[in-house]
């Protein structure tokens, strides 16, 4: 009778289990709430921090620093290599895309999965973007290789691709031009009234400037053509012209001139 019962009962339980378990996710589309991709780069003029400045470090040792709902959603190596956020359970830590060619069907669907957290990498702008992070210095002049301007070409086509025609390239945007606050000197103060680092002529640096944009250029030599302003590294070269030291700061009373 106990055997009996148990013949009966186990379908059933095992169909309730299963009715419980979340399904997989095969989704292939770019999450609904992404309405621009968003490109840094990891280094930068780092102000209070001449050590820092123009440096950049691996992805395993910048990922260690960011707390688990910071950071971009990938990190683009200097070989071309692709480090998510946080890969899934059984992943490596990175993947190298084959960028000669349209994404694969997993790939897509790995994608998907890893743009779909919010993580805070630009000021305003998390809940509607995904963030790309590419290791690079953060000058104008140093170049930015090969299989990584492939990679991310590659990165950049196949999101356009996975929104369904929602986003175009004018949706893939700098960090720079999103975020336009002065570069203040204190974290814990960062609005009129705190002091912000300025320059010779007493003129507020701009806290970020990146990427360089000869990134775009050599985005462009791929055939992908991203719509930028004339004169886009004129912040950042005013931070390169920074002398050694720790710029001096002023307070402005009003909003930032």
């Amino acid at each position: 009778m106990q055997y009996t019962i148990a013949r009966v009962i186990a379908p059933a339980a095992l169909a309730a289990l299963c009715a419980l378990a979340p399904a997989p996710d095969y989704t292939e589309a770019l999450p609904a709430r992404v309405r621009r991709l968003v490109v840094h780069v990891l280094g930068g003029p780092s102000y209070p921090d001449p050590r820092r400045r123009f440096v950049f470090f691996t992805p395993t040792e910048t990922q260690a620093r960011w707390k688990p709902r910071f950071g971009a959603h990938w990190i683009v190596w200097t070989d071309g290599t692709l480090w998510p956020r946080h890969p899934g359970r059984g992943e490596a830590s990175f993947w190298r895309p084959a960028a000669d060619r349209t994404a694969a069907r997993a790939e897509r669907q790995r994608l998907a999965r890893e743009a779909g957290p919010v993580y805070g990498h630009v000021h305003g702008g998390n809940s509607a973007t995904v963030g790309i992070e590419l290791a690079h210095s953060g000058r104008s002049g140093d170049v930015f290789p090969d299989a990584q301007v492939r990679t991310l070409s590659w990165l950049l086509r196949t999101l356009l691709d996975m929104s369904g025609g929602r986003l175009s390239a004018a949706d893939v945007v700098g960090h720079k031009d999103l975020d336009p606050r002065p570069a203040y000197a204190r974290l814990d103060c960062e609005r009129p009234g705190c002091p912000v680092f300025v320059d010779g002529q007493g003129r507020p640096f701009r806290r970020r400037v990146d990427p360089p944009e000869s990134l775009f250029a050599r985005l462009a030599g791929e055939g992908l053509r991203i719509p930028r302003r004339p004169d886009g590294d004129a912040e950042l070269r005013r931070a390169e012209a920074m002398g050694p030291g720790v710029p001096r700061t002023v307070t402005f009373r009003a909003a930032h001139p």
